[in-house]
């Protein structure tokens, strides 16, 4: 998908997707008149497990537009915080539904650093753009 439509387009849409079904699973039973069955829940963590899969793939074609010269270390990075959020991140979801007694707190977390890399993704995107804009401009524009 990434090859297709450019991996900025697909990590748009990921975490689009990623952040309502994160969004709907975090809301407490029968919150806003919303209640999930076992289909629906299971529809919605099979989302949000298909949009890490697309989004990784579009993570890795990132890394050879955006640093050609670091592909190696950049993918490293990568690989390291993966590792490190596959370790961290069920033992915070064990703790925190220990602490709350709320069994949607793994999905409230999940959402918070969905929203939290959906936003870090858009400034970078802005400042890429300005960047892109900048270097197209004359030189004597720049200048003025």
């Amino acid at each position: 998908m990434s090859d297709t439509y450019g991996a900025r387009v697909v990590m748009y849409g990921v975490f689009a997707l990623m952040t309502v079904a994160a969004g709907l699973l975090a809301l407490p039973a029968g919150a806003l008149g919303f209640t999930l069955d076992v289909w629906g829940f299971t529809a919605l963590v099979f989302l949000i497990g298909v949009g890490m899969g697309v989004g990784k793939a579009a993570v890795f074609k990132y890394i050879p537009d955006y640093f050609p010269k670091d592909v190696a270390s950049v993918g490293g990075l990568v690989g390291l915080l993966g590792a490190l959020g596959g370790f961290v991140l069920p033992l915070m979801f064990g703790y925190l539904k220990v602490w709350t007694g709320m069994v949607q707190t793994p999905f409230v977390v999940l959402f918070a650093l969905i929203a939290v890399s959906f936003l870090w993704l858009h400034v970078v995107v802005l400042g890429i753009k300005r960047k892109e804009a900048r270097n197209d401009m004359p030189a004597d524009a720049v200048t003025a």
